[in-house]
């Protein structure tokens, strides 16, 4: 029985009204009446369980990855000078390998969206372990750049997939609590490997680093080897034809004026440092990674209750303090105070667009929206150091700090004119539009 044409009645069972056992999916009633926040990441639904087995193993695996990674951070430039390298050279070694994920990384977002998650894991470790062992028999410039071009494939693809493992294994209630968890895994992996890393090679040489960076490898291999990956469905409204999701782009280009900054902090620190008597600034990147492994977990958290951009905005504040702060420097206690600034903003930022791009594409292009995020890392460290060294060469290396600030003010503005045009809003599934519509609520929004 069809209702008849005209206003629906207000309540009761008149007429009008079909009853319980009608035809009409009244499902679709239930499945559009909550409504949507602005912002994605906002839901009124009970908190699920967060921490399974496979989750707190993906989040061991992530540790263990770019733990395997940061024990060269510190020890490789000392390593390049030791077998001839020039200056140059050592750059070379230390930062060219991004150019492999810079074009990797959206082939790794494509392959864990077709459920290959595990095995784009798989391959990131060993030919991580695998270039590791090799680097003990590496004595020349051209060997050591081919073994880093291979580190860039792990670069590529554990990072990728293990983000994408996370966000399919955290409830839709918690993804930002997730993703934060993500990310401090990552920040605890930066915070020790450098230093054991230089205290191995000061007793027993480089050859033990990188014995010790390709053991524990090989030991997050056995770790994410239980892991169940979630079952990944082929079909949807992005399939997977396109490597770059539209919407993903977006949080990508405001997560941008972030690396930006990071950029001007890794490549002209010691020289501001030496400048202005800033004593070690070591003590910077310490306070980023401290900052940044506290504060992530509550930032996932937080933009899960009240949006992303809410989280991301004072991320963006933060690090324009931060480089504002160290244009400023003159001492110690204001690089302490910048860098611990610094790891606040990243961590807010960083994990409220994450969960952002995650949001606003559909279910199967989860790893891309990943993939083209974390793409703003790769393009900031193969132009940022460009970019900004003309920058302190025309004028002074203060200046660099000011224009990452001014660069970071640019992502706020943008951020806010994005969640004034609909940019912010999270992917709405086709299914429930179709429901909606059948249900006689009439046409809804573009899923974006």
């Amino acid at each position: 029985m069809r209702p008849r044409s005209g206003a629906p009645p207000r309540g009761g069972h008149g007429p009008g009204r079909p009853d319980d056992t009608s035809d009409r999916p009244r499902a679709a009633r239930a499945a559009v009446a909550p409504p949507r926040p602005y912002d994605g990441g906002v839901s009124q639904s009970p908190r699920p369980r967060l921490w399974t087995f496979d989750f707190g193993l993906t989040l061991l695996g992530t540790v263990g990855f770019f733990a395997s990674f940061f024990y060269l951070l510190a020890v490789l430039p000392d390593y390049v000078d030791e077998i001839g390298g020039s200056k140059w050279q050592i750059g070379l070694i230390v930062g060219g390998f991004n150019v492999v994920p810079l074009v990797l990384r959206p082939f790794a977002g494509r392959w864990s969206d077709r459920g290959h998650r595990k095995r784009v894991l798989r391959v990131g470790l060993l030919t991580m372990m695998a270039s590791l062992l090799l680097m003990t028999l590496s004595h020349d410039i051209a060997s050591l750049f081919l073994l880093r071009l291979v580190q860039g494939v792990g670069m590529a693809t554990c990072p990728t997939a293990s983000a994408s493992m996370i966000a399919e294994l955290s409830p839709l209630p918690r993804r930002g609590e997730g993703v934060g968890m993500f990310g401090m895994a990552t920040g605890v992996a930066q915070m020790f490997p450098p230093a054991i890393g230089v205290a191995v090679a000061a007793a027993w040489g480089f050859d033990a680093v990188f014995i010790i960076a390709a053991v524990t490898a090989g030991l997050t291999l056995l770790v994410v080897e239980p892991v169940r990956e979630p079952p990944s469905s082929s079909a949807g409204v992005e399939g997977g034809a396109t490597l770059f999701p539209r919407p993903a782009i977006f949080p990508m280009s405001v997560f941008m004026t972030v690396t930006f900054s990071f950029a001007a902090t890794s490549t002209f620190l010691p020289l501001l440092g030496e400048e202005r008597g800033l004593g070690n600034v070591g003590l910077f990147f310490l306070l980023v990674g401290i900052a940044s492994t506290l504060v992530r977990p509550v930032a996932g958290a937080a933009s899960d209750r009240v949006g992303r951009v809410p989280v991301a905005l004072p991320g963006l504040v933060a690090t324009v303090a931060s480089m504002w702060l160290l244009a400023l420097a003159h001492g110690p206690l204001m690089l302490i105070v910048a860098g611990f600034m610094a790891g606040a903003g990243l961590a807010g930022a960083h994990t409220a667009l994450l969960a952002l791009a995650i949001d606003r594409v559909a279910d199967t292009a989860r790893g891309r929206a990943t993939a083209v995020l974390q793409l703003a890392w790769d393009i900031s460290g193969l132009a940022g150091g460009v970019v900004l060294g003309i920058v302190a060469s025309w004028f002074d290396v203060p200046m660099v700090y000011w224009a990452s600030g001014g660069l970071a003010v640019v992502g706020m503005v943008w951020l806010l004119i994005g969640r004034a045009t609909g940019q912010t809003r999270p992917y709405r599934r086709p299914v429930v539009v179709a429901q909606a519509s059948h249900a006689g609520f009439g046409q809804m929004d573009e899923p974006w």
